[in-house]
Order: C-alpha cells, then sequence, then structure tokens
C-alpha cells in the first residue's frame, strides 16, 4: 500500500504543474508591473551593522517573528565579515528590528511572492539601486539551520576556493558525476564572487528573471535555471558536498563508523530500511560485511539525498553544517537521527535554542 505522505507529495506536484500552464503566460506582464513600482514598494530599514566589502544576502519568511535560528544566523555571518541584508517575505516588527538590529546592515521588507528566487532578485537588484557591488556576496536562505557549529569552515571554505560560483550542495543526477559543470547546486546556500556579480551572464540572468508563486516554475526557472546558466557560460563553479565526495569520505572509514552511520540512518523506503536492519543484525568484523555496508549506502543514496538520509556521516566527514527545515517524510525522520546522534554525544550539539527548534520540528 503506498504512504499517505507519498500520495499527498504527488498530489501536490500534480497541482503545481497544472497551475503552471496559465503562470507561463501572465507572469511576464505582471513582473513588469512590478519592477515599475520598485523599489517604492518595500519597507526598507537600517540596522545598526555597517556596510563592508562581504555582503549576505538572507531571505527569510517568519510571520509569527523572527526565530532564535534567524537570529543565530546573522550573527554568525556578521561574525564571519558579511554585511546581511534581512529580505523578509513577511513583516519584520520592532522587536524583530531589535533582536536582529545589531547584525543587520539592513532590513527589506517585501510582498510574500515569488519564494526563494522573488527575494534573491530584490535582493540583488537592491545592491544595485544602491550603487553596492561587493567582494563577495552570499545568498541563502531560512530554510536550513545554519549554522549546526559556530567552528563552521563552509565559509572559509569557500572563501578559499579558486571557484567564483559556489553552492553548498551540489545535486547531481544519475548516471552523472560530480564534475565542475554537473547538475545544480541547490538553492539555499550560494556564495558568488566579484568575477561573477559583474558578469553580464548574471545581470542578465536575474533582469530577465521572472518571478511565480509556482513551486514547479520557481524549481525549473530559480533552482535549476540559475546554476545551469552560469555552469554553461564556463563559470568557474565548486560544489562543497556532493553524492561522490560523501561516498569517497565514506569507503575510507572502518566497519565501526560505517555500522554507526547505518544506526543513524533515516529511510523512507521499507525494502532499504529492512536490508540496513539485517546489516545490523550481522557481524561486522569481516572485510566482506564492509563492503556489503557501503554498496547498501550506497544504493540509498543513488535513489535519495545523501545529507537527509545519512546526516551523521555527512556532517562527521564533510563538515556540513546545515541542517533541511522542510516537512518531507525523510526530513523528519533524518532530523529524527541527528537529535538522537546528539544526544548521544556522536554529533556536537548547536546552541540551545537552535536546538530546540530541531527537536520541535519532528514532533
Amino acid at each position: 500500500m503506498i504512504p499517505a505522505w507519498k500520495v499527498r507529495r504527488e498530489l501536490e506536484t500534480l497541482r503545481q504543474q497544472l497551475q503552471a500552464i496559465p503562470e507561463r503566460l501572465i507572469g511576464p506582464s505582471r513582473q513588469r508591473r512590478l519592477d515599475s513600482r520598485f523599489p517604492v514598494d518595500y519597507r526598507i530599514l537600517s540596522g545598526a551593522a555597517t556596510l563592508g566589502r562581504k555582503v549576505a544576502i538572507f531571505l527569510v519568511y517568519q510571520p509569527h517573528g523572527m526565530s532564535a535560528s534567524a537570529v543565530a544566523t546573522c550573527r554568525h555571518l556578521a561574525e564571519r565579515g558579511y554585511s546581511v541584508v534581512l529580505v523578509a517575505n513577511s513583516p519584520v516588527s520592532a522587536s524583530d528590528e531589535q533582536a536582529l538590529g545589531q547584525w543587520v546592515w539592513r532590513f527589506v521588507e517585501r510582498p510574500n511572492f515569488g519564494y526563494d528566487f522573488g527575494g534573491y532578485r530584490d535582493g540583488i537588484r537592491l545592491l544595485w539601486h544602491w550603487s553596492v557591488s561587493p567582494d563577495s556576496l552570499i545568498i541563502l536562505n531560512d530554510s536550513v539551520w545554519f549554522p549546526l557549529d559556530g567552528n563552521e569552515t563552509m565559509l572559509s571554505s569557500m572563501e578559499t576556493s579558486n571557484a567564483d560560483f559556489l553552492g553548498a550542495l551540489r545535486h547531481v543526477d544519475l548516471p552523472d558525476t560530480d564534475t565542475e559543470h554537473a547538475g545544480i547546486f541547490l538553492s539555499y546556500f550560494f556564495l558568488i564572487k566579484r568575477p561573477v556579480l559583474t558578469s553580464d551572464v548574471f545581470v542578465d540572468y536575474w533582469n530577465n528573471y521572472v518571478s511565480t508563486s509556482n513551486k514547479h516554475l520557481t524549481v525549473r526557472r530559480g533552482e535549476r535555471g540559475f546554476s545551469r546558466t552560469l555552469f554553461a557560460a564556463g563559470v568557474k563553479s565548486e560544489g562543497l558536498y556532493s553524492r561522490d565526495r560523501f561516498m569517497a569520505a565514506l569507503e575510507l572509514q572502518p566497519a565501526a563508523f560505517l555500522r554507526q552511520t547505518l544506526v543513524y540512518g533515516a529511510y523512507t523506503d521499507p525494502d532499504l530500511e529492512q536490508a540496513r536492519d539485517v546489516l545490523l543484525q550481522t557481524d561486522a568484523a569481516s572485510e566482506a560485511w564492509k563492503m556489503q555496508a557501503i554498496n547498501h549506502i550506497r544504493l540509498v543514496v543513488n535513489k535519495r539525498n545523501f545529507h537527509s538520509s545519512f546526516c551523521f556521516a555527512s556532517i562527521r566527514l564533510l563538515g556540513i553544517p546545515l541542517l533541511k527545515k522542510n516537512k518531507g517524510e525523510l526530513q523528519v525522520r533524518m532530523r529524527r537521527q541527528y537529535l538522537r546522534a546528539v544526544e548521544a554525544g556522536d554529533l556536537p550539539s548547536p546552541e540551545p535554542a537552535v536546538l530546540a527548534e530541531i527537536e520541535a520540528s519532528t514532533r
């Protein structure tokens, strides 16, 4: 029998695809109307932070007030030298300003339209409007908890990379592998350096991007379209974390680590979960068991997101400093396993307020 959560997911996908048909026709004219009112229709407030050479556009949707994790993200970015432009798809209250003001350069309150890429576009166009041309620009949203660890090294790795366009996580469909311009970067975290920010391909992409609140079109035009446009232009790129990098690191681990990886694995496929249970009931001392475990893990990550399936191993091996917030069945199960590993002392704990949010998201 097909699980109810899977039926709901497929029906929602179909609904979005059907709604995309008229949206393709009306979207461009609506975008022109919105642009004619830019930036008049946006409420812009100044925070206490100063403008530097590094900028972060942080898109949030927090209709019930800014969360503790949003404060933690702004604080961390500011401490790493980034001037935060907080773009809010919901009202920014006086208490929000007070909680975040010392970490934020400017607040931008905009209509809740266009998902993340609509907000990203407005943030970028405001930088142009203000004649702000940073050496590097982070673009991220609040669909992830970041950072899980204040000592994370992801930002410094991105900054010192030879690439000019970086994504936290590269997604590549099989049979392709992790090469420079393969797949896409998932849209919740980018770092873009000045050579790309001033390039025609970057400017043209955002000038021509048509915002939409249809999720199907936003994924096609935004998450997929942005990466593929820059890849096709030959922009020097790097995805810090990927399925291939995960597997390469995993294959070097001893049997005890592989066993922990399986213990903290998250599954939505009953057959794969049953296969995992059999492996855990088998003596892990032999080299044959180790190969069986690696092959099993490879089978899982070829079908499901590696970080969601094996968050313990991906955090330990790659140092991934973020966790998805979405309510997908796999991600909820992943967070439960993450909390088990934190409670057991096998993963470092985030700050208490962030930990409380993660715990609440699994209930």
